[in-house]
């Protein structure tokens, strides 16, 4: 009985370490992967507000140039 005690108990160390192996790689690659599309969104974001603040120029551009000739 104590020799299937101790062998469980061992079969639980090597499991837990085999898990942490298996997983850890895993986590590290989903927090890059999770930074990397941080990124993109970010970058995304900031493209789309200096397009719409290149657009609000343009038309203010434009309606001052058409008062202008008024």
């Amino acid at each position: 009985m104590e020799e299937s005690k101790l062998r469980l108990t061992t079969i639980e160390q090597k499991y837990k370490e085999w898990s942490k192996v298996l997983l850890e790689p895993t986590t590290v690659n989903d927090a890059r992967l999770f930074a990397v599309e941080a990124r993109i969104e970010q970058g995304e974001n900031i493209r789309m507000q200096e397009y719409g603040f290149l657009v609000e120029t343009m038309r203010k551009l434009a309606y001052s140039l058409e008062s202008q000739s008024i």
